[in-house]
């Protein structure tokens, strides 16, 4: 059974296979001196683990880990599944992950493959057994995150599309059912066979498009939990298992996801410097990155929402963050305030992206704890602070649950539906693909600046949830009845329950309702539209 640690967990990423030159005493002694307690490694480097195809060279991680052990760091150890090899996509071609239908996508970068692939199943199998076989025992290792931000692409492969088909007989059992739900006699587009079921390249229809969706999520979750009963067969009692998640990837549904894991473990990045700024005066939107102190807090929100615990961070700002042209590092106190923002929400770790600023590669000027000369400066000096501040805090900020004034609802498909039909538009007149997002993070930021405290819920977490006296219901979209009859009897109960646009409109097909809208909820509201 697994455990949070007892107190916050403080360290970074450290890949001592990327350094240009012999350094790892050095490193492990100053990470000590910061009062580091953790570091993860491992995960990115599949091409080092194995070579060839068949060859193993796993021995190269024993220093760094026998060096961290004897200077009490731990370690989260990760499978290198997320970037393949160039020998295994040059003698399996056919793993490649298709962007559209027949269009693969051109190697070099980073999570090409599709993963449902059999010839990409055998040999990342192979590799987890092998690294995780000869690690496991480690006395350093206290848990193991496998894979690295999945759900970065939709993938159209055959074979992918073929086991959509599939899924979809399943669930609707003839063609006939399909066409009355998914409303296909619009454009003429009813099926006669399962055969005539176009790929969803040129798809303009939103019910093909939800399923197609839900399905790719299903997909990432299915291949997480692969992995992670593999790694169990070797993990130890009270050794974790995990995937980080950047919670902006399109084929992510972060409550499923967490599901079959041990603990949420999540990757948020924020602007810096006048981003923090409050009164918030910063009108940029939100990505991956998020902007704006409220969007942080939101970040950590989510991360607590996965399995409505306290979470882990593996990877935020040590600097710089993506690439040369961003380069806005913090402003002196603000690494401290982010990171006991994050711990005041739930975090029981904080580790940073990276230890060192790597000297080549994609992510070159993406900056670490030390800058390219190695030696400590400005950030090294102010994490260190902020080991000293956690050791001498110990279990009183450990495994935190953050008060809630407020709760709110946040629902992945319905963000999907909104982005396939928006409702709102940008500022050029074009369709807003974050129409959710953009609705919902206006209730959360009008929470956040009135000094409110916010809970995040997903629909299936509401029947064994503690609401607060307010639920918050934005742009909940591609609805269910039973959700909805209990976020009436929340009203009826003496909730006070507030109503987003979109709310209740459409069904779990993202069909609009027949009912007077709210759907479910018009009676009780006292008002329709």
């Amino acid at each position: 059974m697994f455990e949070l640690p007892p107190r916050v967990l403080f360290g970074a990423a450290y890949y001592h296979e990327y350094q240009p030159y012999e350094r790892l005493k050095d490193d492990l002694d100053l990470m000590a001196e910061a009062r580091f307690t953790v570091i993860r490694v491992g995960e990115s480097v599949w091409s080092t683990w194995e070579p060839e195809n068949g060859r193993f060279d796993l021995d190269w991680l024993q220093p760094v880990l026998d060096g961290a052990h004897e200077r009490g760091i731990s370690v989260i150890l990760g499978t290198p599944t997320y970037a393949v090899p160039p020998w295994l996509a040059r003698q399996y071609p056919e793993i490649a992950g298709e962007y559209r239908t027949g269009e693969r996508h051109g190697w070099g970068a980073r999570q090409e493959v599709d993963f449902t692939h059999p010839a990409f199943r055998f040999h990342a199998e192979r590799v987890i057994r092998k690294i995780v076989g000869r690690y496991a025992d480690h006395p350093a290792v206290i848990g193991f995150q496998v894979d690295n931000e999945p759900g970065l692409h939709l993938f159209h492969n055959h074979g992918v599309f073929q086991r959509f088909v599939d899924h979809l007989r399943d669930r609707y059992g003839d063609v006939e059912t399909l066409n009355r739900e998914w409303g296909l006699v619009y454009w003429s587009h009813r099926l006669s066979t399962w055969a005539d079921l176009w790929t969803p390249d040129g798809n303009a229809q939103p019910q093909y498009d939800l399923a197609w969706r839900r399905f790719q999520a299903g997909l990432t979750t299915e291949f997480i939990a692969w992995q992670a009963e593999i790694v169990r067969e070797y993990a130890r009692p009270g050794q974790s298992v995990t995937t980080c998640i950047s919670y902006d990837r399109q084929g992510v549904e972060d409550d499923k996801l967490t599901e079959r894991l041990d603990v949420t473990a999540g990757n948020p990045y924020y602007t810096m410097q006048d981003a923090l700024a409050l009164p918030d005066r910063n009108r940029s939107g939100q990505d991956w990155t998020t902007n704006g102190t409220w969007a942080l807090y939101r970040s950590a929100d989510r991360m607590y929402s996965s399995r409505q615990e306290p979470f882990l961070v593996t990877e935020t700002n040590a600097q710089a963050i993506g690439g040369p042209w961003n380069n806005r590092p913090a402003y002196d106190g603000q690494y401290r305030q982010a990171a006991w923002a994050l711990i005041s929400r739930g975090a029981s770790m904080i580790e940073y992206w990276h230890w060192h600023t790597l000297h080549f590669g994609a992510e070159t000027y993406w900056g670490g704890i030390l800058p390219h000369n190695g030696r400590p400066g400005r950030v090294y000096r102010e994490l260190a602070q902020l080991g000293g501040e956690l050791e001498r805090a110990g279990d009183l900020v450990a495994s935190l649950t953050p008060d809630a004034d407020v709760a709110f609802l946040y629902d992945g498909p319905s963000k999907w539906a909104l982005q396939a039909q928006p409702p709102l538009a940008t500022s050029d007149g074009g369709p807003d693909k974050r129409s959710y997002e953009t609705v919902f993070d206006a209730f959360y930021r009008g929470a956040f600046d009135a000094g409110l405290q916010s809970r995040i819920l997903h629909p299936g977490q509401l029947p064994d949830a503690e609401l607060p006296s307010v639920l918050v219901v934005p742009a909940y979209y591609a609805a269910d009845d039973t959700t909805l009859d209990r976020l009436k009897a929340y009203a009826e109960q003496g909730g006070h329950l507030v109503l987003g646009p979109r709310t209740a409109y459409g069904d779990l097909q993202a069909r609009a309702r027949t009912d007077v809208q709210p759907a479910r909820l018009a009676d009780a509201a006292g008002v329709t539209y």
